[in-house]
């Protein structure tokens, strides 16, 4: 490259001119522009290198439409997440969750490699992912992995939404991408750890939480804490339990482990009766990706991303603000 002090002759400036409108104007190719211009290809190379550094092109980004671009990329910075994707804040928790649901689905296509393993974990807002995914990928190759035990038995509307369980989210999603589902037919927590110890040697079960080690990919929902939020709702833990994690400062969960706002994470009784995998081969997983939101959630997603469980945060712009302030 000439050194930026010299100043091009006129037929040297002609000719980049020329090569940057046949290359950016009229889309022709490396190859089209040599034989157009009786050059050899790996000369018109060298010279499409020289074009932005000579000043004969120049780059502009209209970030017009991406009003969040600052507060994503404060974010990143902060808290040294591969990437963050804010969404709009709507006027009920249903529309913000719809909007952050279709962008987790925008972000998953969008990163989707041959023959990735995803895990499924469970969460009202990966309800809303599975019905935004739109575009089958099964010349992937892909695999589906489901990451915990079905919470209830069918459909159940949470305070007026409608919420499904892991299995079913993974099944939908699954069937959308042309994916090879890996379905968990158990229940999330089991009576007692003798029946959680048969249930291991199943192998239906043994196999699937062996394929959660080797996902490439998990898709999750932090989970908040309290009497009002599934699994508590639909009886899978007790009051009991509800209360021992308010005790021990409990503020959200990663696939049903329960961690502080510092993202220790609270050894709970109840773990030895969870049918999902165990927390260290989850915490590996290369890419993780947090889809959640709203005010409610905010410890629970700071909490979840300063434990190391989050390597990609989907979610609203309120909640994003409010985590740049933490």
């Amino acid at each position: 490259m000439l050194d930026r002090g010299v100043v091009l002759k006129d037929d040297v400036k002609r000719q980049l001119i020329k090569i940057a409108k046949y290359y950016y104007n009229d889309g022709l190719t490396q190859e089209e522009i040599a034989k157009r211009m009786s050059l050899s290809r790996q000369k018109i190379s060298r010279l499409i290198q020289r074009l932005i550094p000579e000043g004969i092109v120049t780059i502009h980004i209209d970030d017009s439409l991406d009003s969040y671009l600052a507060l994503e990329q404060g974010l990143e910075e902060k808290f040294n997440l591969k990437e963050v994707v804010v969404v709009s804040t709507e006027e009920n928790n249903h529309m913000t969750l719809d909007n952050i649901g279709r962008a987790g689905a925008e972000y998953l296509d969008r990163i989707l490699k041959h023959d990735d393993i995803i895990g499924i974990a469970w969460g009202r807002t990966l309800t809303y992912v599975s019905q935004h995914i739109v575009k089958e990928r099964s010349n992937l190759n892909l695999s589906m992995v489901q990451l915990a035990g079905g919470v209830f038995p069918y459909g159940h509307f949470f305070n007026g939404e409608l919420s499904k369980q892991s299995g079913e989210i993974t099944r939908e999603i699954s069937l959308k991408l042309g994916a090879n589902p890996y379905l968990m037919n158990n229940p999330l927590v089991v009576d007692n750890i003798a029946t959680k110890q048969v249930l291991l040697h199943e192998s239906t079960i043994s196999n699937i939480l062996n394929m959660a080690k080797t996902c490439t990919i998990a898709i999750v929902s932090i989970g908040s804490l309290g009497n009002n939020i599934s699994p508590f709702v639909e009886g899978a833990l007790t009051e009991e339990d509800l209360q021992y994690l308010l005790e021990k400062k409990a503020v959200g969960n990663f696939v049903f482990r329960y961690f502080d706002i510092d993202g220790n994470v609270i050894e709970a009784p109840f773990y030895d009766r969870l049918l999902c995998p165990e927390l260290e081969p989850l915490k590996e997983i290369p890419l993780k990706i947090c889809v959640s939101g709203t005010k409610e959630k905010v410890d629970a997603i700071f909490g979840g991303i300063r434990g190391g469980f989050v390597d990609v945060l989907v979610t609203d712009s309120e909640t994003a603000t409010a985590l740049m302030k933490k």
